[in-house]
């Protein structure tokens, strides 16, 4: 992949669809033109695909349980057509990302995930990333990702230190907080929360927490109320591990990154 700028083009996965020769970074950032078919935008959840008529096992479809390519394949997405670029936060444009880079690797996807986890993070246990829950034998990736709480700290920490060191992985991130784009989200903010008190996204990361705009400050938004912030300038990271998002998110998270 030569820059977010490349173009998702010569892969037959999204042919035909809103997503076929878009600029990577316009999904990086959630801004791929898709609200009128799923996303937060205009139907408050980010992975069911309400319009559509066809269910498995009497569910409406969601994209995290069938393979992308069957999700593309749908009368639904076929010739869809891509509106205008705003901010539309869902699970789809992540796993499209993330099949495009299993793609774009081939045989050599395993020896990335080496390269990232083992070699530059040193994760001491392993970690690994979903297939889809239904027929997961037609290989398509999806995004979850699962690691213990204190390789998830690894992670952070190495993602601070490549930002601080100006790596190539840290001129990546400082590429997405450049290009990072207003989320413009009036009327459907989720409860307290990094993805709720946040004004900008960019890269799958969300940036520019309220009342700290001026701060280069990233967060990171996972399932049952799990945050990770760091603080680049003042090199802190902020974990909270939980089940389920019931505690006082400003007094144990927003107040301390203030400080």
């Amino acid at each position: 992949i030569s820059s977010v700028d490349e173009r998702l083009t010569g892969w037959d996965v999204i042919e035909n669809t809103l997503y076929e020769d878009q600029v990577l970074i316009d999904l990086l950032n959630m801004t791929a033109g898709d609200q009128k078919y799923i996303g937060e935008r205009n139907y408050r959840t980010d992975n069911i695909l309400h319009k559509v008529k066809i269910k498995i096992r009497n569910k409406p479809i969601n994209v995290n349980t069938i393979p992308l390519k069957d999700v593309m394949g749908l009368n639904f997405f076929q010739n869809s057509k891509k509106s205008s670029s705003i901010y539309n936060y869902n699970a789809l444009v992540t796993n499209i990302i993330m099949n495009y880079v299993i793609f774009k690797t081939g045989d050599d996807w395993e020896k990335l995930l080496h390269k990232v986890f083992n070699e530059h993070v040193k994760v001491k246990d392993n970690v690994y990333f979903h297939q889809t829950a239904i027929y997961p034998l037609k290989g398509s990736g999806r995004y979850s990702f699962y690691a213990t709480r204190y390789d998830y700290l690894r992670i952070a920490k190495t993602i601070m230190d490549d930002w601080n060191n100006n790596t190539c992985a840290g001129k990546y991130l400082k590429t997405i907080y450049e290009r990072r784009i207003k989320k413009n989200i009036q009327g459907y903010e989720q409860a307290a929360s990094v993805a709720g008190r946040t004004k900008k996204y960019g890269g799958q990361f969300h940036f520019d927490f309220s009342g700290l705009k001026k701060r280069k400050i990233l967060g990171m938004d996972g399932m049952g109320g799990q945050q990770i912030i760091i603080d680049f300038e003042k090199k802190r990271i902020i974990v909270v591990n939980t089940l389920d998002q019931h505690y006082n998110w400003k007094k144990i998270v927003y107040n301390k990154i203030k400080q």
